[in-house]
């Protein structure tokens, strides 16, 4: 009688794809601290937008007359001044506008919001790739599931998928009370069809943008097998790698994380605005170089690829103790 393939001797059994995402799926939000932020979300970007409404009001006779009274102080301070020291100015430049105007504040509060989610997933990614080789679950994972390059892939792709969905469904939440703060402390004038597509466009990008993040801190944890070390590189790289690269690459300093994830969120090219105000040196460097979000996504695969291929071979190729 001719055995079944599935239960001939020394052929390893493997699990339905189904079954193995399902299970990696519950894995990946069983966690606490996981299921935690999760149901935080909503609460955390309905306080995000309370702090909206509360720093902003609508009385614009208060705020020019606060400009008035700063632009005599700067005459009065100037005059005391030798000539051609100082530089004439109108109350328009002190004047600061009271009102959350959602067709230019949104963008900052959705850069804001998908930066922070990024951190997350990075975060994620990491505790996802690391955590299972101390206890050495990974020796009974990879036993239920001898194939590992389809046990990596799964299990980088959730971890994206996880984080793609909780950044578009905040945007989702999000835009919505900005609009309440517009409507009662602000103004929506400009939120046209143009802008609404813009949105869009920021927000899909985002929501890739959060994805990627993810699969590198994924790929950092598979690497190092250790949750503590792959946090450390990853810490040393944001703190540190900014600045060695401002100090000896500079022509590259828009491809630094900071950078692409200025580009990413810029909505100046698409908007035609002011692309001249600018915070921060790689922000700036992005800005007068006019990185588009096709190339800051092309750097970030710079920083992805490598990660995660080293640590595909290093799964597939090395054995698991």
């Amino acid at each position: 009688m001719t055995t079944p393939l599935a239960a001939a001797p020394g052929r390893a059994r493997t699990l339905p794809l189904a079954r193995l995402a399902r299970a990696e799926l519950h894995r990946l939000v069983s966690p606490r601290p996981v299921r935690w932020f999760l149901y935080a979300l909503a609460p955390l970007l309905l306080l995000y937008a309370a702090a909206a409404f509360a720093g902003h009001h609508t009385d614009v006779s208060a705020a020019w007359g606060a400009a008035e009274e700063a632009h005599r102080r700067y005459v009065e301070e100037a005059a005391r001044r030798p000539v051609g020291t100082w530089e004439e100015l109108s109350p328009r430049s002190f004047f600061d506008d009271p009102r959350y105007q959602m067709a230019k504040a949104s963008f900052v509060d959705l850069r804001a919001v998908c930066t922070g989610l990024s951190i997350i997933a990075l975060v994620l990614g990491l505790f996802s790739g690391g955590r299972d080789w101390s206890t050495r679950v990974m020796l009974t994972l990879t036993a239920a599931e001898p194939r590992r390059l389809r046990l990596f892939a799964v299990r980088g792709l959730l971890v994206a998928a996880v984080v793609v969905a909780m950044t578009l469904l905040a945007v989702a939440l999000l835009l919505p009370l900005l609009l309440v703060v517009a409507q009662f402390r602000g103004t929506s004038a400009g939120t046209d069809g143009h802008y609404w597509w813009v949105v869009s466009v920021i927000a899909v990008r985002g929501a890739l943008f959060v994805g990627l993040m993810a699969l590198i801190g994924y790929g950092l944890g598979m690497l190092a097998r250790s949750q503590v070390t792959a946090l450390g590189i990853a810490l040393v790289y944001l703190v540190a790698g900014e600045r060695l690269v401002k100090d000896y690459a500079p022509g590259l300093v828009e491809y630094h994380l900071s950078g692409i994830t200025f580009a990413v969120f810029d909505e100046r090219l698409l908007m035609a605005s002011d692309r001249t105000t600018c915070v921060g040196d790689i922000a700036c460097a992005a800005m007068r170089e006019g990185t588009t979000a096709t190339q800051a996504f092309l750097g970030l695969m710079l920083h992805l690829v490598p990660v995660v291929s080293a640590a595909a071979w290093r799964f597939l190729r090395q054995d698991i103790s």
